[in-house]
């Protein structure tokens, strides 16, 4: 027996040194390295997903700015069409359309015009017939308009002369600087258009001119801003009295004392209606500041500026549209007249062009019958510039 239970108690005792051994050399589980591994994963997929952000965040802003222009321009162009409607009832009843305070100023309200829920709708106009038609301008009144603008009398008959060489093939100038035969010395050599200016912007290309109306870095001078105020590129016969700018009467030979006559007129409201009067005649005129130059001026809008701003939110889409009425205004001649009496291919090949184009338009306003012409139309979805920091409160 003795035998028996020391073996067992050797098994036993070499059991649980066996399991001692075994226990000793196992090592515990590593958790800590798989949160690492899940940190770092979710660090890089933070990093992609910013980046993608990022780079997509200019496509989602183009995205949001083209639905929001598509869901405000049935509003602005509505508004739009009921303002022009509005207008011609003005017209049909007074026989022409003279100044806001006609009372068209509202003519959303004037109409019963609502817009629908959350957007608001706003309209407003400038009469682009208050400036002088460059087209129909002669040299004297582009001479004296420059003066009245700011600049000595030398200096504006230099600039008046070089725009006339720009614009004119007959006119001959009154110095070399001013001349066609500076433009073929340039490189690569050109010449002049010979024909009224497309844009404010030809100023920068016509010798002399350029050095008054932009600065050595390309930059405009007053004397654009205030040239741009006085002077539209579309013809039209006659400038409206009732929103003329006294520049614009002293350039066409009005004296200081009639201007101001006028002006007075204008702006001084009738004691019985409390409104602004206004005229609707050059007699009508005369009776009220005397006998006066009268040499392409008139009482009536033959080219109005219509801008309609449609907002929700913070979106918004801007509509402006340039209209005349029965022919009143055009678009001045694309081409100028060939002194020589001869056409060249190019000329046909454009005048047939231009026919076709009348001819076209013509059958869509017969087909439409709108009794108004759009002469020019914008649309604007970005949002108003800020205002500089001097600039009043509205």
């Amino acid at each position: 027996m003795p035998p028996q239970t020391n073996r067992r108690t050797k098994m036993g005792v070499g059991f649980h040194t066996d399991a001692s051994r075994r226990s000793g050399n196992r090592r515990p589980p590593r958790r800590g390295s798989v949160v690492v591994v899940v940190l770092v994963t979710l660090l890089f997929a933070a990093l992609l997903l910013t980046r993608l952000i990022e780079t997509s965040s200019t496509d989602l802003l183009i995205a949001m700015r083209v639905a929001d222009r598509d869901r405000l321009r049935a509003d602005a162009y509505g508004a739009m069409e009921t303002t022009l409607a509005a207008l011609m009832d003005f017209r049909t009843v007074d026989g022409g359309l003279y100044s806001p305070v006609q009372g068209w100023s509202d003519p959303l309200g004037y109409a019963g015009y609502v817009p629908r829920e959350g957007v608001t709708v706003a309209v407003a106009f400038e009469d682009e017939s208050a400036k002088l038609s460059l087209p129909r301008f002669n040299l004297d009144t582009l001479n004296s308009l420059l003066v009245q603008l700011g600049l000595s009398v030398p200096d504006a008959a230099r600039v008046a002369d070089a725009m006339f060489v720009w614009m004119h093939n007959n006119h001959l100038a009154a110095e070399s600087a001013t001349s066609a035969a500076v433009y073929e010395r340039q490189d690569p050599p050109s010449q002049p258009p010979y024909r009224s200016l497309r844009s404010f912007d030809e100023l920068a290309a016509i010798a002399v001119a350029k050095d008054f109306f932009y600065d050595a870095d390309g930059h405009p001078k007053p004397l654009l801003t205030d040239f741009m105020a006085a002077v539209s590129l579309y013809q039209f016969n006659t400038t409206n009295l009732n929103s003329a700018s006294p520049a614009v009467l002293a350039a066409t030979g009005w004296d200081p004392t009639q201007t101001a006559s006028l002006q007075k007129y204008l702006t001084s409201p009738v004691s019985a209606t409390k409104t602004r009067p206004y005229v609707r005649s050059l007699p009508e005129v005369r009776r009220q500041v005397g006998n006066v130059a009268g040499r392409n001026l008139g009482a009536q809008i033959q080219l109005l500026r219509i801008t309609v701003t449609a907002r929700q939110g913070a979106a918004q889409l801007k509509l402006s549209t340039l209209v005349t009425w029965a022919g009143q205004a055009t678009l001045p001649a694309s081409l100028a007249a060939n002194p020589a009496g001869t056409t060249t291919a190019t000329n046909q090949r454009a005048t047939a062009s231009n026919s076709a184009q009348t001819q076209t338009a013509a059958a869509n306003a017969n087909t439409l019958r709108y009794p108004y012409t759009v002469l020019e139309l914008t649309e604007t979805s970005l949002p108003d510039p800020p205002p500089p920091p001097n600039a009043p409160a509205a």
